[in-house]
Order: structure tokens, then sequence, then C-alpha cells
């Protein structure tokens, strides 16, 4: 029998499995994935961005000291992430920017840095278009004009693939398994006490989680880890666990910067030592991502009321989608984008949580680690922790760089965690 199985070898399970190991080299633990390698499912489909800045303490703890860990590993242990610090440039309203106005000034007062840049200075820097909402389309589509933006320092991309490559890399030198292609059918149910009866387990029997039936036999643990993202509602609600979970498609259209407007636009100096873009967030929640190694713009939009959280084994992109939401956005306050077609396009899953915030819990010898809602990449290091000291008994996980954090605040029963006023 196992000591740990885990299920999923994404951004998430690897990270626990790294820290679980590394506290415990002598356990006998299991990766399990669906997959061919790892990180091929909705980890590598993501925009692999990042940031520091945040208002809720929860989600600044989990990705500021995710973001240093990752930093250390790249400048300090030589292992290159991809990471780059090119910052995000978000581009608000009048009236975005009064909304959360006060939570800037919190944000201030704790010594996070930001830069505000007026109109003019965007026009000048970046060639946007700040005033449009007097013409007939804009006014159609509800688009107002660009009021001022704010540049955010610690931010950037990051490879995504190249993390988990890093964190599968010491779990397998510490002598840790990853099993590829066996995908978890379902979750074991067992009685605590079996009584050697047919149909066990009774209602009235005590029942713990004994590991998973997968496309290549049975994996016994003692305890498990359901780390498998948007698809662990498929594992959970069957035995009746809920996780609180959903899956919401996500699209990602590159762009390629062949004309001589967008590759200005792609090179823009002065925000960073790239002298790229910076990932940009437009009115209506369409960015832009600088894909510097492709000479390419990723671009995206989440649409929430109206997007079904629905699962799909194998999701496509929708040209669609980009064509009558993603454009008709971009080009109006970026003209350089008019008539651009994606030269590529991918689909993935965010597992969105109840209020967009990681669940990490445990019940009947199973422990559950999701709902990260799109930024599973900037806290993977942070959730690995605290997946540990659960698994541990601690009331407490220690961040990297020090921070204590009260693990049951991210759990079902004790939840406690803030309200995000910085979700733009």
């Amino acid at each position: 029998m196992l000591d740990v199985l885990i299920i999923g070898a994404g951004i998430i399970g690897l990270s626990i499995a790294y820290h679980l190991k590394t506290a415990y080299p002598g356990k006998q633990i299991l990766v399990i994935e669906a997959k061919e390698g790892p990180g091929l499912g909705d980890t590598g489909k993501s925009a692999a961005a990042f940031r520091s800045f945040f208002y809720s303490k929860t989600n600044l703890a989990l990705a500021s000291s995710s973001v240093e860990f990752y930093k250390h590993v790249q400048e300090e242990l030589g292992f290159d992430l991809g990471m780059k610090f090119i910052g995000y440039l978000f581009l608000l309203t009048k009236r975005k920017y009064f909304e959360i106005k006060s939570a800037l000034n919190y944000i201030a007062k704790k010594g996070l840095d930001f830069e505000l840049i007026d109109r003019d200075s965007l026009e000048k820097r970046i060639n946007v278009r700040t005033l449009i909402s007097h013409e007939k389309d804009s006014k159609l589509m509800g688009l107002e004009d660009i009021y001022l933006g704010i540049f955010i320092k610690k931010a950037g991309i990051i490879d995504p693939l190249k993390i988990v490559k890093f964190y599968e890399k010491q779990f397998l030198k510490l002598g840790g398994k990853v099993a590829y292609n066996t995908k978890a059918l379902e979750l074991i149910v067992e009685p605590r006490k079996p009584l050697g009866l047919p149909n066990e387990p009774y209602p009235w029997q005590d029942v713990r989680i004994a590991g998973a039936r997968t496309n290549r036999g049975v994996f016994k643990a003692k305890k498990t880890i359901v780390a498998a993202g948007a698809q662990t509602p498929q594992l959970l609600d069957p035995i009746g666990i809920d996780v609180h979970v959903k899956p919401k498609k996500r699209q990602v259209f590159a762009i390629k910067a062949e004309t001589s407007e967008l590759k200005k636009l792609l090179k823009v100096k002065g925000f960073n030592k790239e002298n790229v873009l910076p990932l940009t967030i437009l009115p209506k929640g369409v960015y832009i991502r600088p894909a510097i190694e492709e000479n390419s713009f990723w671009v995206g939009m989440a649409d929430y009321i109206g997007r079904a959280f629905k699962w799909e084994e194998n999701p496509q992109p929708e040209l669609k989608f980009y064509f009558n939401g993603i454009y008709m956005v971009l080009f109006k306050y970026f003209p350089q984008f008019s008539g651009a077609k994606p030269s590529r396009a991918w689909a993935g899953f965010y597992d969105t949580s109840l209020d967009y915030q990681p669940v990490i819990f445990e019940t009947a010898d199973l422990i559950v680690a999701a709902g990260t809602s799109g930024s599973g990449i900037m806290k993977a290091d942070a959730i690995g922790r605290i997946v540990k000291s659960l698994y541990l008994g601690e009331k407490y996980a220690e961040l990297y760089g020090g921070e204590k954090f009260r693990v049951k605040d991210l759990s079902l029963d004790e939840r406690r965690v803030e309200k995000e006023k910085l979700v733009i």
C-alpha cells in the first residue's frame, strides 16, 4: 500500500508531491496522470502569467510567496523557468478606477509598488485609443473611455511547463514515482473496519477513501490527494463530496506581430528590461499577453454569465468567440489589431471555486486541493506547502520567505478569506 497517492501531475499536483517528498523522503508517494507527461492539462493551456498585487491578504500571501520561490529557483538554483518581470498594465475606465480607488489606497499603505499612468502618457507610450465612447459602435458595445492605467512591476510571464518539470525532477530525484497515461476512473470508498460482508460499505459504517481505480488497475493508499483541477468534481461528485468547484472553459488566441504597427506595439520600451508591452488588461476583461519567443501576442477574455459550467474531454477554441467577442473590443482600443486573425488557438479550463480562491480540505483520508480559478500557476508553490502542512496535521504552514499561513483558512468548514477587490 502506498503512503500517498496524488491524482494529477499538473502544477498543483507536482508542487504537492515535491513538498511532501521533501518533508518525508522515506514515504512511498505516487503521482498518477491521465496524460502522457506533466502539465499537459490546464496548466499548459493557461496564459502563463503572474502578479504579486492583490487586495486580499490570502491572495497576496499565496501569490507573493510562490512568485518569490520561482524567482529563487531561476536566479539562485539555476533552473530557467522562463520567468520575465514584464509587468501588468491595467487600463481602467473612470468608473472602474473609482470602484477600486479605496483598495489601491489600502494597497499603497502596505507598500506594494504600482504606478498610475495618465491618459496622455498612455497614448504616447503604447499608442492606445483612450477616447472612444462617443463613437456609434462603442456606444452599442458599451465601451467606455480609458481614464488611466495602473502599471504593476512585480508581475509578468512564466513558462508553466518548465515549473512542472522542475517539481517533477526534484520529486523523482528524492525517490518519488510518477505514472503517466494512468487515468483515475473512480475513488475507492471502503469501511475503516471491514466486517467481511458482501456489498460493504454499508451506510452505518465509518468509511475512508482508500485510493483509486484506474485504467491501469487499482492503487491503494493510506492517504489520497486529489489535485485534478477542473476534473475534481468528476471524482468527488460520485462519492458524495461537494468541493464547490466547477469547470469553466477559457480560450487563448495567438496573433502574430507581422505588421509594422503590431511589431512596434510588441516592442514597447520603458516598462521593463525586456522592452516589450506589459501584459495589458483592457476594459471588458480582454487581455493582451506578449509571447516574446514567438513574436506574437496571446489574447483572451473571461466570459462568465452565458458560458456554461461544463467539462469537455478535449476542449476546442471557438473562432466565433474571438471574432465576435475579443476582436470587437481589441481593435477599438488598439487599431493595430485591425484585421488580425489568430495563427493558432487553444482552450482549457478554470476550476472555479465559490469565491475564486483555492479550496483545500481533508475528509476521510482524502485531501482535496482545487478551486484555483485561473490563478493556479501563481499560487502553486504556496498551495503545495499548505497541503503538506495539512497532511502533517499542522495548524500553520510556512510559506516560502517565512510567512505563516493558517491551513484551515482555505477549508470549507473554517474558511476565512477576504473578498478580492482587484478582480479587474
